[in-house]
């Protein structure tokens, strides 16, 4: 078994150390009055049938727990759950002809190769070369997922998997994610409307750079740019100040409980929340594991890309947060409040657009292609934050409402912000489906039932940004 370590693969949370770990932001709602869910009647999947089922989805759950304690950044954990869930496809699809590899590398498993073996060894390889720290827990974990099947570190699964997986870093060591904190100033700094350190820790701006790491499915970075932001002597900006002042603050006297149990939920990333959902979903339909390995690899490419696209946003607006929005004013229309706090603590980046909204609606939008809005499983709502507050989704779409909300409940975006950060994520999405990890023969499998969402929800992508302009001819196996 090759036990070497990719130099440079574990940059990326070598970088996270220096950053400022704060949640990121949430997608699109109605305005603040929302009724408490009731509990729907349908089965539910237990959390502890994922540990017995396939090591596509047992390994998914030990990512999500080395990247809960390697960082609380959801735009790093999004670029190393991406590498590892794309080792792990990578490695399944292998053993399939009709399967393309995403590296484009296809390595004919030897006699006696197990699949298992080829997709632990993957997701074991690629996290012990991001995660180095915890290589000791890795590794005790990958002893026991093989013992577990019967399987050693001798059946030739086992290069297959690595082999797919040092392919895969290799492609991402260069991928800019290592230079993408550096010191930053958005330009007209202490003018209405433009970002400086919020309080109170004023930190510096996070990840500046992060809209130049290299896409996985995108074109590029600024392809699905959002448009412009509201002027601050505009009518949608009044209200969305307004609203966050009411609703966001910290002593808020208009937040229902609900609301801020809602609030106290979403603060872990993206990828740490909907990634299990995702799972719940795959059991109870019984997915194979080839079917897992495409989805939570699509799932998780989208977010990181997702990701890039978000930071390319807000860095080429630099949109102040709302604490320094309401502290402030704008000196036209704003009423200064020098002593109002958000519910939450401001993360250290622009506020246009929101990120975990824009990362929650590519992950969402995933889940629809595959499954429809409502895939017919109860959902666990689960959060790590909030765990007293499990809660149930019979649609993705809730998932996608209570983001939207969340964030401004939290004090920490505002409603605009989610929302065209939730289309934009979407959008990515969307496209990423399209494009990437495609079953030869049938090269529009997901589009079908893609095409039925879009026309429900009216989702419509050719009018954002750079959106649309140069996906219609693409015909690459990406």
């Amino acid at each position: 078994m090759n036990k070497r370590r990719i130099q440079g693969a574990g940059a990326v949370l070598t970088l996270g150390a220096a950053v400022v770990l704060v949640p990121i932001p949430a997608p699109h709602a109605a305005q603040a009055q929302v009724s408490t869910p009731s509990t729907p009647a349908l089965t539910v999947a237990s959390p502890v049938e994922l540990l017995d089922t396939d090591p596509v989805l047992e390994w998914n759950v030990n990512m999500l727990q080395a990247l809960s304690t390697a960082t609380s950044s959801g735009v790093l954990q999004s670029r190393v759950a991406a590498i590892v869930e794309t080792a792990v496809y990578d490695a399944v699809a292998s053993f399939s002809e009709d399967a393309e590899p995403y590296a484009g590398i296809h390595i004919p498993p030897p006699p006696g190769a197990s699949i298992d073996a080829a997709a632990i060894a993957a997701a074991h390889f690629a996290l012990v070369n991001l995660i180095p720290a915890q290589s000791a827990s890795l590794d005790t974990l990958y002893a026991s997922s093989l013992s577990a099947r019967g399987l050693t570190t001798a059946n030739p699964g086992v290069d297959v998997g690595e082999q797919v997986a040092s392919s895969i870093l290799a492609a991402r060591a260069a991928d800019g994610s290592a230079s993408a904190q550096f010191p930053y100033t958005a330009p007209g700094a202490g003018n209405p409307g433009v970002w400086v350190p919020t309080p109170p820790a004023f930190a510096p701006a996070s990840l500046p750079g992060w809209g130049n790491v290299t896409p996985w499915v995108m074109r590029r970075g600024s392809q699905f740019r959002v448009p412009p932001p509201p002027a601050v002597d505009s009518d949608v900006y009044a209200q969305d100040v307004e609203e966050v002042r009411n609703f966001g603050a910290l002593n808020s006297i208009v937040r229902t409980s609900y609301q801020t149990e809602i609030a106290k939920w979403w603060p872990p990333s993206a990828v740490i929340l909907w990634n299990p959902i995702a799972r719940q979903v795959a059991v109870a339909r019984g997915l194979s594991i080839s079917e897992n390995a495409r989805l939570f690899a699509l799932l998780n490419i989208a977010a990181a890309d997702a990701a890039i696209a978000c930071y390319e946003s807000k860095y080429a607006y630099s949109v102040w947060r709302p604490i320094s929005a309401i502290r402030n004013a704008d000196g036209v229309r704003i009423p200064a409040d020098p002593n109002w706090q958000p519910f939450l603590a401001t993360p250290a980046f622009p506020e246009y657009p929101s990120a975990h909204n824009e990362i929650s609606g590519a992950i969402a939008q995933i889940l629809i292609a595959f499954f429809g809005d409502t895939p017919g499983v109860a959902m666990v709502a689960h959060s790590p934050a909030n765990p007293a507050f499990d809660h149930f989704w019979t649609q993705f779409s809730e998932g996608i409402d209570e983001v939207i909300n969340a964030r401004v409940w939290e004090g920490i975006h505002f409603r605009n912000s989610d929302e065209q950060g939730m289309r934009a994520g979407r959008c990515v999405g969307r496209f990423v489906v399209r494009h990437a990890l495609r079953l030869r023969g049938d090269r529009n499998d997901l589009n079908r039932g893609e095409a039925r969402e879009d026309h429900h929800d009216g989702l419509r992508c050719n009018d954002l940004g750079h959106v649309g302009r140069d996906d219609r001819d693409d015909h690459s196996g990406r």
